[in-house]
């Protein structure tokens, strides 16, 4: 054994829980560097209530229930390995095109103290990139749950990752169109370009940045899962649960209380409310092949 999966495991869920609540609890000030550092970006929406925050805690309950809880309920999981390496690599490349292409021209920092924090996050992702790398070259036993459950974890499993992929897939190569699904923009003329009957947003440059986190994060947790080889793995359920029912009171409190603008009623009942209940369909799966007989 290179590395002790514990190790890296451990490395990689004080970064999530560090990364996640300062995303939950003030997504601005997160994104903003805080009161000490230099901006991650030359130019954040003033307004809290942009929906660039909300996609910054969407973030961080991804952090949350895809490595943080996770580990605390198997801090040696390699399935956990599998996933973070993924995350890393995948992070490393998209900062690359970041910092390096024209992308992301407009949300790329200009001053020279800024530049450094990407380069020194950068650094420190490859460093966590190879350890927990490493601590993937091992062959361990799969992760079983011998107890009966109302549902298997098969069926669980193979719905979530549909589920999840879909989603996954959308917010990485096709990230105005989906928003463009749940977010209005009143500037916008009533006879601008369409997709499925919604205005097509004109997204910025950060929020296409953060959208494709959010993508590449929920698809490398699913090729770690597919490295594992083990479609029965109740960590990857358990996980999935804390995800999917922490997003769904994320999204059921935006559709009560619309902390995040704006939203139009068509918004409302064509893609919130249809997101939400096929949510609770999922949470129901997930938690039927959770609890026993």
């Amino acid at each position: 054994m290179i590395i002790n999966p514990l190790t890296a495991n451990i490395m990689n869920a004080v970064m999530c829980g560090l990364m996640s609540f300062g995303l939950l609890l003030t997504p601005q000030k997160f994104m903003q560097g805080g009161a000490y550092q230099k901006p991650w970006f030359p130019e954040l929406p003033a307004e809290r209530d942009n929906k660039l925050y909300y996609l910054g805690q969407f973030m961080s309950f991804i952090m949350l229930g895809g490595c943080l809880v996770p580990v605390l309920i198997n801090p040696s999981s390699q399935l956990i390995c599998y996933q973070m390496a993924f995350i890393h690599g995948v992070n490393i490349i998209h900062t690359m095109i970041f910092m390096c292409s024209k992308t992301y021209e407009n949300a790329r920092p200009k001053e020279i103290g800024s530049k450094a924090q990407w380069y020194f996050m950068t650094a420190l992702s490859v460093a966590f990139f190879v350890v927990t790398l490493l601590a993937s070259l091992h062959t361990t036993p799969n992760e079983v749950d011998s107890q009966e459950t109302r549902l298997s974890k098969t069926v669980a499993n193979s719905v979530m990752l549909a589920f999840s992929s879909t989603f996954g897939l959308l917010f990485t190569f096709i990230p105005e169109h989906l928003v463009s699904m749940f977010w209005d923009d009143e500037s916008l003329p009533d006879d601008s370009k369409k997709f499925m009957g919604f205005k097509l947003l004109k997204m910025t440059d950060v929020e296409k940045w953060w959208t494709r986190c959010v993508g590449t994060a929920i698809l490398c947790l699913n090729l770690g899962m597919a490295v594992d080889a083990n479609i029965q793995n109740p960590l990857y359920t358990k996980g999935s649960l804390v995800t999917v029912s922490t997003i769904t009171l994320l999204n059921f409190h935006q559709v009560v209380m619309r902390p995040y603008k704006s939203i139009s009623s068509r918004h409302i009942w064509l893609s919130w409310i249809p997101n939400l209940l096929m949510s609770g369909a999922v949470i129901g799966v997930l938690a039927s092949a959770v609890l026993y007989v």
